[in-house]
């Protein structure tokens, strides 16, 4: 039976929107950008750098300006919550300590270290860290500036620039 041009156009349409869903994923709540927290635009304060003695992930900022605040207890370092991969949100794995891209599957399944180094997936380079410098707050005080329109990259050499950390001691 021949095929008519309607049937191929379908057969056609059909086979075009497979191979992008194939290699896109499924459209899930997280990959409409309105329900992405976006890397803020602008420098933010995130409080005095005594709030971030103890080591661990602080997820305040997350939500509201896309990045990651990570204390080993003597350094303090803000990374995008970027993947360097395609540019999905970075979700924290508390049960793995790593994060991992929101795109998984086995065209993606990015995942990073507590320190943003890539250990998985397609992502090829780590996540970006973001400037930190202290400053004075509204109240006179110390307080940590964060400018996430300055990152640094490890590929680069850039994670050794004094600006990427702050020391806490």
């Amino acid at each position: 039976m021949p095929l008519t041009r309607r049937a191929f156009t379908i057969l056609a349409t059909g086979s075009i929107a497979l191979t992008v869903l194939g290699e896109q994923g499924f459209a899930g709540p997280m990959d409409n950008p309105a329900n992405r927290p976006s890397l803020a635009k602008e420098p933010f304060n995130i409080g005095p750098k005594s709030k971030y003695k103890e080591a661990g992930l602080y997820q305040d900022f997350k939500k509201d300006k896309g990045v990651w605040v990570v204390s080993d207890g003597k350094q303090l370092t803000v990374l995008s919550a970027t993947c360097t991969h395609i540019g999905a949100t970075t979700n924290w794995n508390d049960g793995k300590k790593q994060f991992q891209c929101e795109r998984q599957g086995p065209k993606h399944g990015s995942t990073f270290d507590l320190d943003g180094t890539n250990t998985a997936g397609k992502a090829t380079r780590p996540l970006e860290r973001c400037s930190l410098k202290l400053v004075k707050g509204a109240n006179g005080a110390e307080e940590v500036e964060v400018d996430p329109t300055t990152r640094f990259r490890k590929d680069k050499d850039e994670w050794s620039n004094p600006a990427s950390s702050l020391p806490l001691g």
